[in-house]
């Protein structure tokens, strides 16, 4: 329901927040005590790619990722002037994302120069997705651009998962009410507005996506499609494919990487619908 021409059914403004407190107090049971042990194990043990360096103006920039092979990784942004020393800026979960052709919409670079919040479209006049990005110091020219179709790899960090709850919705306002009102007021010419019943509708095998009062952050309701086990830092972290818009021509497709602390004793299978909160992250395709 996210990919959709109708107005934002939550109707809230969004907040962009500098900062990755939440996605890290997802992953780690204690952030604030392991955070400077995950940023030095990177800064060792960590690999770049050429991909993942940038110089702008008089300053050179470099991702540095750990493991060497994962889908989901701790990341380390270093930044130096030309031929100094590199110096960490900022730390990330490097989420392996799935590809979807999006176009840019609008940016919102965070105060640091090296981050951004970015919000594309994965179908024409579709409702914007807002995303994190962790390569604006390499993609700053192409993100600022708007109108312009790119390849990014989007996936998702759950902060909370469980088995979804309800079959069946029951709306009494808003855009789908209005259509509903207005079809069966013309079926019973002899009632009223106040007449009009609600509109009860089946949430079995739907695919939901809403946004947030933090601009990329969601929440969805979904099946799950597959399912894997990966780690992090010694966490287990469950792998959930899942995929929005399916009436749409393009459906939207990404995996849902779900640490096991939060989704408490539930674990997810294949098959599952889910309710979750998740946040967004996405970046150009190398």
């Amino acid at each position: 329901m996210s990919e959709t021409q109708e107005k934002d059914p939550m109707d809230v403004p969004r907040e962009h927040i500098e900062g990755l407190g939440d996605p890290w107090a997802a992953l780690l049971a204690n952030p604030a005590e392991l955070m400077p042990q995950v940023v030095g194990t990177v800064l060792e043990g960590g690999v770049t790619r050429p991909a993942w360096q940038s110089k702008y103006r008089n300053q050179e920039y470099m991702l540095m990722a750990w493991p060497q092979e994962s889908p989901i990784r701790a990341a380390v942004i270093v930044r130096s002037e030309e031929g100094g020393k590199l110096a960490p800026v900022t730390a990330m979960p490097l989420l392996e994302g799935t590809p979807n052709d999006m176009t840019i919409e609008d940016l919102y670079p965070w105060s640091n120069g090296v981050e951004a919040d970015v919000a594309a479209c994965r179908n024409e006049e579709a409702r914007p997705l807002w995303f994190y990005t962790p390569f604006y110091f390499r993609d700053r020219a192409a993100l600022m651009t708007p109108g312009v179709r790119h390849t990014f790899m989007l996936a998702g960090l759950a902060y909370g998962v469980r088995r979804a709850l309800l079959d069946d919705m029951t709306i009494t306002d808003g855009p789908r009410f209005d259509i509903w009102a207005e079809k069966w007021l013309e079926e019973n010419p002899d009632k009223t507005r106040l007449d009009v019943p609600p509109l009860k509708m089946s949430l079995r095998g739907a695919c939901v996506l809403l946004p947030s009062p933090q601009s990329t952050v969601y929440q969805l309701r979904a099946p799950i499609l597959a399912m894997q086990e990966g780690e992090l830092s010694g966490e287990k972290v469950y792998i959930l494919r899942l995929a929005f818009g399916l009436d749409t021509p393009q459906p939207l497709d990404l995996p849902l990487y779900a640490p096991a602390r939060v989704c408490k004793n539930y674990v997810p299978q294949e098959g599952d619908e889910i309710d979750a909160v998740m946040w967004l992250q996405g970046r150009l395709l190398d």
